[in-house]
């Protein structure tokens, strides 16, 4: 009895030491943003030097997909030649740090999806924004956990957008038939879920 007893309390403490390991891991795999993470330092050598937001190269770590990598699926913002801000069609953008595990995992699940998304909707930009580089973006859009993911299928006619519009579609678990389908669903115009929604009430309706 008392051996029984003791593989229980054992078998119990092992769960409790799994159950927590586990939750580690995901907490460090969502990393939450953390407003002393900077983007206003890089380091050279021993020597700290500061940089403006957007400074570091395309093919800087500060970034996740660079264009020999990603191009044409998905694009890295910058303000120069990038904005998503600037374009009038539907948009994807992904909020990421490069430094977190969660969203290195998912960049060539990302990439896949903008392939899939984009042979039926050749119209819907793919974006990613380093929150390393634009820290400022990233406040602008209320990305505090990484990756967020915000889908805008309409713009303003000057393309710009308005954040309160911003669909937040979750990565889950990154693969690539879900992530596709939660996308296509947040990518539907005002017409397009009016469409369905008469179907499925027709469906119901048996007509």
């Amino acid at each position: 009895m008392t051996s029984r007893r003791t593989k229980i309390v054992t078998y119990k403490r092992s769960l409790l030491l799994t159950i927590g390991i586990l939750g580690i891991i995901h907490y460090y795999r969502s990393v939450p943003y953390n407003n002393q993470h900077t983007n206003e330092k890089k380091l050279s050598g021993d020597k700290i030097t500061h940089m403006k937001e957007g400074e570091a190269s395309s093919s800087s770590s500060s970034y996740l997909y660079p264009p020999q990598e990603a191009y044409p699926f998905v694009i890295d913002y910058n303000p120069n030649d990038n904005d998503f801000q600037k374009s009038n069609s539907p948009k994807v953008i992904e909020f990421y740090d490069p430094k977190c595990g969660a969203c290195q995992a998912f960049k060539y699940n990302y990439i896949e999806v903008a392939k899939k998304i984009q042979e039926d909707k050749p119209t819907v930009q793919f974006y990613g924004v380093s929150c390393e580089v634009y820290k400022s973006l990233c406040d602008e859009f209320d990305a505090k956990r990484f990756p967020t993911i915000l889908v805008f299928p309409q713009s303003n006619n000057d393309g710009s957008i308005n954040k309160d519009d911003g669909i937040v579609v979750p990565k889950g678990t990154g693969t690539i038939y879900f992530v596709s389908a939660r996308l296509m669903k947040a990518l539907r115009t005002k017409e397009e879920i009016e469409r369905d929604r008469v179907d499925s009430s027709k469906l119901a309706a048996g007509i």
